[in-house]
């Protein structure tokens, strides 16, 4: 959308190997719609959440140069990740960038469906969030800060920002980049 891919590539071309993908999530999908990270039957909350995030944000980006009836099969394909999000909750402890993930695939579902329960969900979700962000501005990572993780829910929560901005995102993404930027190398990194 932005020119970025380094190489000339039509429109048609990059949304046919983005369908294939949306495709093979498909195939992987399990019965209860979740995805697995690294176990069999492991149904990790976040990878669902990261894969329906991804795939939604595409078709979002792409907007009109997506055809019509690729939209709704990626949607379809979506519909079941999200219905596990909506079922579930991250198990593994309280981890800001996974439970970010998931609120930005529910409202990224809830913007492209219409879906009020996962707008709700969503919101929940960003409100626990930020319940938990230190005074120091970090998000909690399991028992603490962690600065690779929190770009992570820096990242997903400024998206979620830009999408629904009287969610009063603004002051706790401001005090979570006043804390990153302790750990910036003075290279950038």
């Amino acid at each position: 959308v932005h020119d970025l891919w380094p190489w000339p590539t039509a429109d048609d071309r990059m949304v046919s190997r983005l369908d294939q993908m949306v495709r093979v999530t498909q195939r992987i999908t399990r019965k209860d719609g979740s995805l697995e990270e690294a176990f069999p039957r492991e149904g990790s909350w976040c990878v669902t959440a990261l894969v329906a995030s991804d795939i939604l944000s595409a078709s979002a980006i792409l907007g009109d140069r997506i055809p019509a009836d690729t939209r709704r099969q990626w949607l379809a394909a979506v519909d079941p990740l999200i219905r596990h999000l909506l079922r579930y909750d991250e198990q593994h402890a309280f981890i800001s960038n996974h439970l970010a993930t998931g609120a930005l695939a529910l409202s990224l579902w809830s913007a492209a469906s219409q879906d009020a329960l996962a707008a709700t969900r969503a919101k929940d979700i960003v409100d626990r969030i930020v319940a938990h962000q230190s005074s120091e501005g970090w998000f909690q990572e399991y028992e603490g800060a962690d600065p690779g993780y929190q770009t992570l829910a820096t990242y997903y929560l400024a998206q979620i920002h830009t999408q629904r901005p009287t969610w009063d995102l603004h002051e706790p993404l401001s005090r979570s980049v006043s804390f990153l930027e302790n750990f910036a190398h003075p290279y950038g990194s």
